[in-house]
């Protein structure tokens, strides 16, 4: 046995005397740095190195090498980072838990590049995802998403599992302090959330939404042309659609079928004003119906020019206007090519409104005129109509002014005249008025009667206003 084992005699010797079968027995090497190990553990969280922790461990009484002290700080780091990978796979109870995370994909639109941000909200026990998308990824398109994934859910989870990004974490520190922003606190306040932020470098710790990522890009993003980008509205809805009826390779139902056992735990969406959470700008509407964002014009209701008006962009892609009420009353699509002018739908109308009420007013003009003077006034427009054009409604209203200062059947004497000698003017008017002073002429045919009494002549109106001897000058 010894020669074939190629052991000693001895050691066959003692085992053959013993009762029972021969165990192995593993050497266990002790390192002379095990009774060191918590002033080590205290020397590497002040990042000391190597040669820093052997030369304090000599001061302690330590007489090993050095070469045994970088051995032993090799093997700590390598229990260390094996930790740190372990992973243990837990389920969440319905409606315990959510999580959200966002990536980002670039497609050509007619000659331009544009980088459009996807996000994915989805519940960690039915697996029930919802995708959208944006042309930004400031706080407020964070949050946006992850309510659109709410109203889609139709209910809360208590808890929001999220990475690290600058939109929704300011510091998160090595030993777990976090530091959220003020937008996204305020947010999960007004839900009912309570934020949990993976630890850094550890995107596994949200593995539910991390994986699925990638399932997108390979069966809907990778190869896809659109024209334009409103396309992935339907796409969207559609690949997440099938994405939730498809069998879970781990859960062996399909995220739609489990959903139905986890929305009855889901808690009710409260009732939050937008304000609170999304800001509005002030702008102010041009007197043509307009207002200016980044650049573009985009049209209001005509009812707000000069007024202000609150604007809300959301998601980079859609505009919302609102008066000051908080009603809104207009929404765009953002233009990100197109910097022209778009047609305003109500200046068509608009004008011919205007031009239908001027030509009613033109209309009404000439008809008091006619009535006032039923033996002239047809032919006197017809003359005007000949020779003054455009100017035809000013000279009938200027005409209808001189009644107030003199009687029709004088008038009609004077536009006989006008008519006989082919005088088409309100200026020939007016002269022929001032040259047979036809008021004054009239005054003392009065007064020259005998049966007038003193009486009826101060009965008489014998003012005139200054108008009459208004001096029309004329620049060259």
């Amino acid at each position: 046995i010894s020669k074939e084992l190629d052991v000693a005699r001895n050691t066959v010797r003692q085992y053959i005397r013993e009762a029972s079968p021969p165990v192995f027995k593993g050497r266990r090497h002790t390192s002379g740095l095990e009774k060191y190990k918590a002033d080590i553990a205290a020397m590497l969280e002040k990042r000391y190195i190597g040669t820093k922790i052997h030369e304090e461990l000599e001061n302690k009484g330590y007489v090993g090498s050095l070469s045994a002290v970088h051995k032993y700080l090799h093997r700590l780091r390598t229990e260390e980072k094996i930790r740190q990978k372990a992973t243990t796979r837990f389920e969440t109870r319905p409606g315990e838990q959510m999580q959200y995370d966002w990536t980002h994909w670039t497609f050509t639109i007619s000659g331009h590049s544009v980088e459009v941000y996807f996000h994915d909200v989805v519940l960690g026990y039915s697996r029930k995802k919802h995708y959208s998308w944006s042309l930004r990824i400031g706080a407020e398109d964070v949050i946006r998403a992850i309510e659109s994934g709410i109203r889609y859910f139709g209910g809360v989870c208590s808890e929001l599992v999220i990475d690290n990004p600058k939109q929704e974490v300011v510091t998160h520190k090595r030993n777990g302090v976090v530091r959220y922003t003020d937008e996204f606190l305020r947010f999960c306040g007004l839900y009912g959330i309570t934020p949990n932020a993976c630890r850094p470098y550890r995107a596994r710790t949200k593995g539910k939404v991390e994986r699925p990522f990638y399932y997108l890009e390979e069966h809907l993003l990778r190869g896809l042309e659109l024209k334009e980008l409103g396309e992935l509205d339907v796409l969207l809805a559609s690949f997440t659609a099938g994405y939730n009826a498809r069998p879970h390779s781990t859960l062996g139902e399909s995220p739609d079928a489990r959903f139905e056992e986890e929305k009855k735990h889901l808690r009710t969406i409260p009732s939050v004003d937008p304000t609170l959470i999304y800001k509005r700008e002030i702008r102010k509407a041009s007197n043509d119906g307009y207002i200016s964002w980044k650049g573009s014009l985009y049209f209001v209701p005509m009812s707000l020019c000069l007024h202000d008006v609150m604007v809300e962009e959301v998601s980079g892609r859609t505009l919302k206007v609102y008066d000051l009420a908080g009603n809104v009353v207009v929404e765009h699509s953002v233009r990100l090519f197109d910097k022209t002018r778009p047609e305003h739908p109500e200046h068509a109308a608009l004008n011919e409104a205007y031009l239908e009420k001027k030509g009613s007013l033109r209309a009404g003009l000439i008809r008091r005129f006619v009535e006032r003077f039923p033996k002239q006034g047809e032919a006197y427009v017809n003359g005007l109509k000949k020779n003054t054009t455009a100017n035809l409604s000013w000279h009938i209203e200027e005409v209808l002014g001189f009644c107030r200062f003199y009687r029709d059947d004088q008038m009609s004497a004077v536009l006989d005249e006008c008519i006989r000698i082919g005088a088409y003017h309100k200026n020939a008017v007016k002269r022929l008025l001032s040259e047979n002073d036809v008021q004054i002429a009239a005054f003392e045919s009065r007064i020259s009667q005998r049966d007038e009494s003193p009486a009826s002549i101060n009965d008489m109106d014998i003012s005139r206003s200054l108008l009459v001897y208004r001096v029309e000058a004329s620049h060259e």
